[in-house]
């Protein structure tokens, strides 16, 4: 166990304090990523002292955890406000998975959560958990396609026998492609190059899953 991870007297903190102490380190950690990251430099940046980061935090690690949470919420309310603002359910699968994964491509490679993924995806051989808790934020979306094709099943317009799975490779050909495509957020991706993933996943999946 590394210095970062040294325990240390803790008394409860407030949440305001938390917040900023996560938010400062989000900054710290984005600019050094996690190896060179210290709990020293995330104290300056945020204005506080080591023990005041002790107070809420057990180390470095449990710190880095929160703020892959804040991230990965912070993505769950845009897209939630996104959906809102620019999503109607036509009730047309293809059209509707068509027009959602765009939106949820376009959410999901740029500003902090890319960075991010890229920081979770390299600590992740030390910290296998983490990929673990980055991908938390993922089943509410899993879930909201899995109601959509679920409810397509019970109309008779798709043949799945297995939901999840169906649900899993639907993201693989889509999301998980875009990613890879941008490396991981580091090229950007054109509206056109973007459309042609959708497109070109959605239609491979329907083919395998329209009822015939």
């Amino acid at each position: 166990m590394g210095p970062e991870s040294q325990a240390v007297a803790r008394r409860p903190g407030r949440p305001a304090k938390r917040h900023l102490i996560v938010d400062a380190a989000k900054r710290v950690f984005l600019r050094h990523g996690y190896a060179d990251t210290s709990i020293e430099v995330i104290a300056a940046e945020a204005g506080v002292s080591k023990q005041t980061i002790y107070n809420h935090f057990e180390g470095k690690e449990q710190l880095f955890a929160a703020v892959v949470q804040m991230v990965q919420q912070g993505v769950v309310e845009d897209s939630e406000a996104v959906f809102a603002e620019k999503f109607e359910d036509t009730g047309d699968i293809d059209q509707d998975l068509r027009t959602v994964f765009r939106l949820m491509v376009r959410l999901n490679l740029g500003g902090d959560v890319a960075a991010f993924r890229r920081l979770v995806v390299i600590e992740q051989m030390r910290q296998p958990e983490l990929m673990e808790k980055w991908t938390q934020a993922r089943p509410a979306f899993e879930l909201s396609i899995r109601q959509e094709v679920e409810q397509q099943v019970r109309l008779g317009v798709l043949d799945v026998d297995n939901l999840d799975l169906a649900v899993r490779q639907l993201i693989v050909l889509v999301l998980n492609e875009a990613i890879d495509r941008s490396r991981y957020g580091l090229c950007e991706l054109s509206d056109a190059e973007v459309a042609a993933i959708v497109d070109d996943g959605v239609t491979m999946w329907l083919r395998c899953y329209r009822a015939r």
